[in-house]
């Protein structure tokens, strides 16, 4: 047993001499070729020579002395060396394979790439005091240093680096104490209510709030209130704010307050240019006092200080005759539009010549239909060298057809409505002020009397409904979701200013809340309730009559609908004034806010809001909707045997045959109905406001013709008697609707 563990120790020896031998020979091999790179040998030979054997392998570490560049190595050493060491790893595998490293690979070193910083844009305002409803006027809490503004924070802000934010941007939260809160609003347009953002302010939290910064945050004070004083414009709160310079000052404002200051500076520089000497101190003067004085020739109400200049051009004009004159100095007084021209023309010249700024004149005068027609002569004044409106109708078409393209032309958006208007009739060559008085007198009527227009119930659709002097808005609610009332406000405001006609029988309750918009304070009654079958049911309270069970069982229904509560012997009376007030106005709030606001796109809501006495003006009753027959008969000229008269002979009659049609017109007018005055008055003049002169000359022709622009009425005289010559004007004037007939 001894003789095999010697054998076996015996081979152990040489296989550890052989090794050791391989070992110092690879030894030489290597010390033989020193810079030879790992790189340019086989991948396979990269692992080996990199990795380490076993036993004394990790001692020699032949590998290593091979990791040197094989740039510094002529082409023939390396190649050599790489036969050479692919010969050894051939021979002996196993010295050069090793064991591959176990375990997972050891993390890479961290990245020094510092992440950009996220910025979020958010649009904060700045209120003045505890409130829980949106700022009306921005601009006052700009100039204040207030308001809002857009605020960029880091996206991993906190509420200690918000704080600060917002202290940097608005200084006057530096000294605020009490503490303030976030709030949001909802959706829409106008004042709105706001809520208080929850607790813990972080960028995050309030972009989620925002919608990515889409919609207003509110910075509310609890405690305090800030001073809305405006600031100068070097003040602190403007020093980020992008500037500019005035050029008829020289001031450098910051770009937000300089457009409000344009508008001023101009018209300051301009009065202190005008307003010189004795003139200067008494117009101030008598300004200040708002001395009112009575002109002795026309009646109407003067500053004290214009009132010298009216009466100079005043006792100018030509006397006022009776009616029944035929001379050519036959002027009576006027109708409305004539009367508005003439108590505004002269006085605004005045201010003119006096070097008084009429810019705001109107608010200055106190009668209503002097300042109403001042305040539209100014507006289309400053927009009369704008670019025309243009409005189209096809009078080919039938009338629903019509309607449609007036309610489009209302719907336009962001228009100018002052601006001059231009109308074309297709159809007919007809043109000038004539074409545009049609079109304008055309659209109120729809708008007074329906639109043809199928509506699924009938094929009017009334905007408007119930008695005379007692119109309100319809009910219909797919006339709100289709903002027809603003439509309505439009056209009001738009033919208003324009000179033309306009709505007329609106219920008082209806104007007051379209100026006041207090229900508690409209006068109601009865005849307001449009529902003929509700205003019998709210009639059986007025009174201390009985009920009979029926009659107590409808009024019930009736009041239960609407969230009233049961009839009681106490709460009668409460109930009856409940019941009007919700069917009148309650019903109609939307309509109601709809129409004001047509009424502000046309820019007459300004006049109604400064002087709420136009109101009548704007909606007159029906019995001052049309003229009457002495107002028509005291504004015509009618013809006359001059010598001067440039009429074509052969064109006209003699004297005698032209008194004679002269006199059937007379009559005709003087026992017209009211509906038959209206048709006359729109085929002579287009529309239904007859002009401060109406001419009649007698030709020689077939039917009845005008000259709507100049306000002429050419009458054939060929009729023998009345009864002729009223069939004839009664047929000619019933075609108005249809054009001027120029095709």
């Amino acid at each position: 047993m001894e003789e095999p563990e010697a054998n076996s120790s015996g081979t152990q020896e040489n296989n550890s001499l052989i090794e050791r031998a391989v070992r110092s020979f690879v030894d030489i091999l290597s010390n033989a070729q020193p810079k030879i790179q790992v790189s340019s040998l086989p991948q396979a030979h990269q692992r080996s020579a990199i990795t380490t054997t076993r036993g004394d392998m990790q001692s020699h570490q032949p590998p290593a002395r091979l990791q040197t560049t094989a740039h510094l190595q002529p082409p023939a050493q390396q190649q050599a060396a790489s036969s050479v060491q692919r010969e050894m790893l051939r021979s002996f595998p196993a010295f050069y394979q090793g064991r591959k490293n176990r375990g997972k690979r050891p993390f890479p070193s961290g990245s020094l790439i510092i992440p950009a910083v996220k910025q979020l844009e958010f649009n904060f305002c700045l209120m003045p005091e505890s409130t829980n409803k949106t700022p009306k006027n921005e601009i006052r809490l700009l100039q204040a240093g207030l308001g809002r503004r857009t605020i960029s924070i880091n996206d991993s802000a906190d509420h200690e680096e918000i704080t600060r934010v917002l202290t940097e941007e608005y200084p006057k939260m530096k000294n605020l104490t009490g503490g303030w809160l976030l709030y949001k609003a909802a959706g829409g347009s106008g004042q709105r209510t706001i809520s208080v953002v929850a607790q813990g302010y972080t960028a995050k939290m309030l972009k989620s709030n925002t919608i990515n910064g889409k919609h207003p945050l509110y910075i509310v004070p609890l405690q305090e209130k800030f001073d809305t004083t405006p600031l100068p414009p070097d003040a602190a709160e403007f020093c980020k704010m992008p500037k500019s310079q005035c050029k008829s000052c020289g001031k450098t404002l910051p770009l937000q307050l300089l457009v409000i200051h344009i508008e001023t500076c101009g018209h300051e520089s301009d009065s202190e240019q005008l307003q010189e000497g004795e003139v200067e101190k008494q117009h101030e003067a008598d300004v200040e006092d708002q001395v009112q004085c009575t002109c002795p020739v026309c009646g109407g109400q003067y500053p004290a200080d214009l009132l010298p200049y009216h009466a100079s051009s005043c006792g100018e004009s030509a006397p006022e005759d009776l009616p029944s004159s035929s001379s050519s100095s036959d002027r009576a007084r006027p109708h409305r539009s004539q009367e508005e021209h003439d108590s505004i023309s002269t006085p605004d010249l005045d201010a003119e010549r006096m070097g008084v700024d009429t810019h705001e004149a109107w608010k200055t005068i106190l009668c209503p239909q002097a300042a109403a027609t001042l305040f539209k002569r100014h507006l289309l004044r400053k927009n009369e060298v704008e670019p025309p409106i243009r409005a189209s109708v096809d009078i080919r078409e039938d009338q629903e057809s019509q309607s449609r393209e007036i309610l489009a032309f209302y719907k336009s958006p962001q228009v100018d409505w002052a601006r001059p208007l231009r109308c074309t009739l297709q159809g007919d060559a007809a043109v000038g002020v004539g074409v545009q008085r049609h079109f304008l007198s055309l659209a109120m009527f729809k708008l007074q009397h329906g639109f043809n227009i199928n509506s699924g119930v009938s094929n009017i659709t009334l905007l408007f409904e119930g008695e005379q002097d007692h119109l309100l808005p319809a009910t219909s609610q797919i006339l709100v979701e289709s903002n027809l009332f603003v439509v309505a406000g439009r056209m009001i405001g738009h033919s208003f200013l324009h000179g033309g006609p306009v709505l007329h029988g609106f219920s008082e309750a209806i104007i007051h809340m379209l100026l006041h918009g207090d229900v508690d304070t409209a006068t109601i009654y009865l005849a307001d309730v449009a529902d003929l079958d509700l205003r019998e049911t709210i009639h059986m309270l007025d009174g201390d009559e009985l009920l009979s069970d029926q009659q107590t069982n409808e009024i019930n229904n009736l009041a239960f609908s609407w969230d009233l509560p049961a009839i009681k012997p106490v709460n009668r009376r409460w109930l009856f004034q409940q019941l009007m007030q919700h069917a009148v106005i309650g019903r109609r709030t939307k309509q109601i806010k709809q129409i004001r606001k047509g009424l502000k796109d046309t820019k007459v809501w300004t006049l109604l809001k400064e002087k709420p006495e136009t109101a009548r003006i704007v909606f007159p009753r029906q019995a001052n909707a049309f003229p009457t027959a002495q107002a028509i008969l005291s504004l015509i000229v009618w013809p006359r045997d001059d010598s001067d008269d440039d009429e074509d002979e052969d064109d006209s009659y003699p004297r005698s045959i032209q008194d004679q049609t002269a006199g059937f017109l007379r009559k005709f007018i003087e026992t017209a109905s009211p509906s038959q005055l209206e048709q006359l008055t729109k085929f002579w003049v287009g529309w239904e406001i007859p002009t401060d002169t109406l001419k009649v000359r007698v030709v020689k022709g077939a039917y009845l013709k005008s000259s709507t622009c100049f306000g002429t009425l050419h009458v054939p005289g060929h009729f023998q008697n009345y009864e002729d010559f009223s069939k004839h004007v009664e047929s000619c004037i019933a075609t108005y609707v249809t054009g001027f007939g120029l095709v």
